[in-house]
């Protein structure tokens, strides 16, 4: 009964210990298994076990996992419980400057009770050399040849916008010194006497007082109640008139210091000088006086202000006008 009982208990812990064994599971996988020559990719490492058990996760040691394969960097582990087991998760970066497919032989993860380790397998990587080398057919061995002459790119329209300030400066670079250019020929023609001005049509005094007149007949104001406004206008007209025929500052003048410049100057008829007084005169009333002038003498000022500005014209520049 005594060699039963030891059989019994060894049973039992045969069977905690299997129970505990099938949750101690370790696995690891990377990013990608294949990269390029020197490049880098993450290689996660996960072991779970029974939060009761006597059991220690050991981070991969060292700097490489292999002779070709390096860790380049490594995270701090973190752990999650549920359900009384234990996951805990270590994050590596490794890095390969060999090219081929390299195998890692597997890694203790996990220090048991009885001293024992849990290894975990990692996958092989494959590290592709993009570039095009050349291997000798008799000794296998690659060829080193020459560098390459640098290619010329064609440019491209996006390239040509990333510089349009430049183009555009460029341009009108180009357009300031070929104008400056033109300016220096032409003044120098100019001033040899190569480059004739054309006159500027000078247009007399007279025949813009003229059609002035004619546009302020044209607008009818009097004839709309506006007389205040008409005999604004033809005074301003006479008075423009007067200062660019005769040099005098009519615009500034009252009308009794007009009449006294007209009388003054001794090729004015006498007959001209009461037609102007005649029309100052009535605008004065029409404007400030409130005076409403009746339609014969607003229509007779129109006339004799025709009269005067005939009249009083330059001969030369009347016989080039009606000509």
């Amino acid at each position: 009964m005594k060699y039963i009982r030891h059989i019994f208990l060894l049973l039992c812990l045969a069977v905690a210990f299997s129970a505990n064994a099938q949750k101690v599971r370790t696995y690891a996988e990377m990013d990608s298994t294949v990269i390029l020559i020197g490049g880098q990719v993450g290689l996660d490492v996960v072991a779970s076990f029974p939060a009761d058990a006597n059991i220690h996760f050991l981070p991969l040691e060292g700097d490489t996992l292999s002779k070709e394969v390096e860790i380049v960097d490594r995270l701090m582990p973190d752990s999650t419980i549920e359900a009384n087991v234990i996951t805990i998760h270590q994050r590596y970066i490794v890095q390969s400057f060999d090219s081929g497919l390299h195998y890692i032989n597997p890694k203790p993860l996990l220090l048991l009770p009885d001293s024992s380790t849990v290894k975990v397998d990692i996958p092989a990587l494959n590290v592709l050399n993009p570039f095009n080398i050349e291997i000798d057919q008799q000794s296998q061995v690659a060829k080193i040849t020459d560098i390459r002459d640098a290619m010329n790119a064609p440019w491209t329209l996006a390239e040509f916008l990333q510089n349009w300030p430049w183009m555009v400066g460029a341009i009108l670079l180009i357009g300031a010194i070929i104008l400056g250019i033109w300016y220096y020929k032409r003044q120098k023609a100019k001033n040899a006497g190569m480059v004739k001005e054309k006159p500027k049509k000078v247009i007399p005094c007279h025949v813009i007082a003229l059609d002035n007149l004619e546009q302020l007949k044209e607008k009818a104001l009097w004839q709309h109640s506006h007389v205040k406004e008409y005999y604004s206008e033809l005074t301003e007209i006479l008075r423009t008139y007067i200062s660019a025929r005769y040099n005098v500052n009519a615009m500034e003048s009252t009308t009794d210091e007009i009449m006294d410049s007209l009388k003054a100057i001794p090729n004015i008829d006498m007959s001209d000088t009461t037609r102007m007084q005649n029309i100052l005169e009535l605008a004065d009333f029409a404007k400030f006086a409130k005076l409403e002038p009746l339609p014969d003498e607003n229509d007779g000022a129109m006339k004799q202000a025709v009269e005067f500005v005939s009249n009083t014209a330059e001969t030369n520049t009347l016989e080039a006008t009606t000509k």
